[in-house]
């Protein structure tokens, strides 16, 4: 059976997301080996000296962009306003809370995951994450992450359920059953409630390392296995305005993964098939192995990180970038901010 074009675009958004959701992770991953320098005068070590009733409040952006011949258009983008209250501190570390207080989508590309965010939203509005961190400000613990697991699952079957109602055509090139099995997996565990906060590795993800006030060139492999060269540097800026405070300090880094063409075609077959139908998967590798074939361009993401932070260790400004080029035929953005709005501290 001959796929539709409308097939085939769902295809090729689906292929760039996977390989985007792979090699994201890999610019933060290596940040935190930076730790633990041995001249500790040219260090800043990111600690939080917090207190009960402390209370921060954020605006978080994601969103989607995509570059076709330096025409750039958006294609999604939600907007997200939330609380992080300092519940109770104690000599082992602290207490806080995040409570959710807004949430605006704008689905422009009438993006299944946008999709998916909106149904989800109405679901666990009301839902608070308690959490624990240790006297740095490192998190360690979700403490209601059973209850957090038992309102996730049962909202994302409702989602599930209206999702593939209102895109009947989804199921032909995502079944649910393999996409409705992983995502549920993902969220059985503690560990897999944290990944589902990921606002709190970004707000805390540094709390209890320390980074070179000198830029720190690396080359390595990442976490996935490819090479990888990273640039992190530190500095506490100069006051700006009213809201900056003396001892305010910023940390930025940036993650180059390159990747050939062969590449690129191994990481699909070891991927794709785990939720695509053996139809849609061969016609998307099919795909790939023609755009390919002979160039030596493969991929190249690049990682984009800024962290922000009060002198007190709270956080700031925290924003992430991530920008996926394959074989010169594909580039595409996606975006990640938190911003501090309000504060309250004791």
């Amino acid at each position: 059976m001959l796929l539709t074009n409308q097939r085939l675009q769902k295809m090729r958004k689906i292929f760039t997301f996977v390989l985007l959701a792979i090699l994201s992770m890999t610019a933060h991953a290596q940040m935190k080996t930076l730790q633990n320098n041995e001249n500790e005068d040219s260090t800043i070590a990111v600690i939080g000296y917090f207190s009960k009733n402390d209370t921060m409040e954020y605006q978080r952006v994601q969103g989607k962009m995509k570059i076709v011949d330096n025409d750039t258009t958006q294609r999604g983008e939600i907007t997200e306003k939330f609380m992080v209250v300092v519940t109770d501190s104690t000599a082992n570390g602290y207490k806080m809370e995040i409570i959710p207080l807004s949430c605006e989508i704008k689905d422009i590309d009438n993006d299944y995951q946008m999709r998916m965010a909106s149904l989800l939203w109405n679901n666990i509005k009301g839902l608070r994450c308690r959490f624990t961190t240790d006297e740095l400000g490192s998190v360690q613990h979700i403490e209601n992450w059973r209850e957090i697991r038992d309102v996730l699952k049962k909202s994302y079957v409702t989602v599930f359920d209206s999702l593939y109602a209102s895109l009947p055509a989804l199921d032909s090139v995502m079944p649910r059953k393999q996409l409705e099995s992983l995502t549920l997996l993902g969220c059985s565990t503690e560990d897999g409630i944290k990944e589902q906060y990921d606002e709190l590795d970004m707000l805390f993800g540094l709390h209890g390392n320390e980074v070179t006030m000198e830029p720190v060139e690396t080359d390595d492999i990442s976490e996935a296995g490819y090479p990888t060269h990273s640039r992190i540097e530190s500095f506490y800026p100069a006051p700006k305005d009213e809201y900056d405070i003396e001892g305010d300090y910023v940390v930025n880094a940036r993650t180059d993964t390159k990747l050939s063409g062969d590449d690129v075609k191994d990481l699909l077959s070891t991927t794709l098939g785990v939720l695509l139908t053996g139809e849609v998967s061969d016609s998307v590798s099919k795909y790939t192995n023609e755009a390919l074939t002979n160039t030596k361009e493969g991929m190249t993401t690049t990682n984009y990180e800024q962290y922000c932070y009060f002198f007190n260790g709270w956080p700031k400004l925290m924003q992430k970038i991530v920008e996926i080029n394959v074989a010169g035929l594909v580039r595409r953005i996606e975006y990640d901010s938190i911003e501090w709005t309000r504060r309250h501290w004791e």
